[in-house]
C-alpha cells in the first residue's frame, strides 16, 4: 500500500505557502571519485510537478549521499568517529589536534556536512586502533621522521625486568635489544 504524504510549507525562495507531495526517489549520484552512487533521496513536489529539497532539512540528501559515499569506500560513518573520539575522552579539538587534521574538519565529518579524504580516514582508523589496543591515542610528534619517532619511543621508554614487549633495532652490524614498560603502539 503506497502511502502519500502531503504538507503545508513556506517556500522562502518563491515567498508562497502551499501544499507539497512527499516524493522518494532513487538517484544515481556522483560524490568525489565515485560517480555510480544510488542514493534514496526524499523531495517535497509542488503543484507544477517541481521538486523541492526538504524545507525543515535542505541537506538531507547530501547527507544520504555521504553515507553512501563512506559506506562503498568503507570508511567510518560520522556517528562512529564521534564515538570513538568522545571513548577517547577527547574534546573535538584536542582529538583534531592528535591527528592533525584541522578542527572545522573535524567537526564538519562528524556533523556529516563534509566526507574525509582518505589521509583522514587512516587518521581515524589509526585512532581507533590505538583505542582497541591501548584504550587511548599514542602521541607522535609529526615534525619527526618515522625512525627518529621510532628511536624515539624506544630510548625514552623506561624499562623494567618485568617487560613484556621487545624491539630490536640494528645499526650496521650492532644489534641492541630494548626491553619496553608500556606497549606504545606501532608507529606508522
Amino acid at each position: 500500500m503506497l502511502i502519500m504524504i502531503k504538507k503545508i510549507f513556506y517556500n522562502e525562495e518563491l515567498n508562497t505557502t502551499g501544499e507539497y507531495l512527499e516524493v522518494w526517489k532513487y538517484e544515481t549520484i556522483r560524490v568525489k571519485d565515485i560517480s555510480d552512487l544510488i542514493v534514496h533521496n526524499h523531495y517535497w513536489k509542488d503543484s507544477q510537478g517541481e521538486l523541492w529539497l526538504d524545507f525543515d532539512d535542505p541537506n538531507e540528501n547530501f547527507r544520504r549521499s555521504f553515507n553512501a559515499y563512506r559506506k562503498r569506500k568503507g570508511f567510518m560513518q560520522p556517528n562512529e568517529i564521534k564515538k570513538l573520539r568522545e571513548d577517547l575522552h577527547l574534546s573535538q579539538r584536542v582529538f583534531s589536534e592528535r591527528l592533525g587534521i584541522s578542527y572545522a574538519k573535524v567537526s564538519q565529518i562528524e556533523n556529516n556536512k563534509r566526507v574525509q579524504t582518505l589521509s583522514q580516514e587512516i587518521s581515524f582508523r589509526k585512532a581507533q586502533q590505538d583505542y582497541e589496543r591501548q584504550g587511548f591515542l599514542t602521541s607522535y610528534n609529526s615534525s619527526e621522521s618515522d625512525s627518529a619517532k621510532l628511536t624515539s619511543i624506544l630510548t625514552e621508554t623506561k624499562y623494567i625486568d618485568t617487560a613484556k614487549y621487545f624491539y630490536t633495532t640494528s645499526n650496521e652490524s650492532k644489534a641492541t635489544m630494548f626491553k619496553a614498560q608500556v606497549f606504545v603502539g606501532g608507529v606508522a
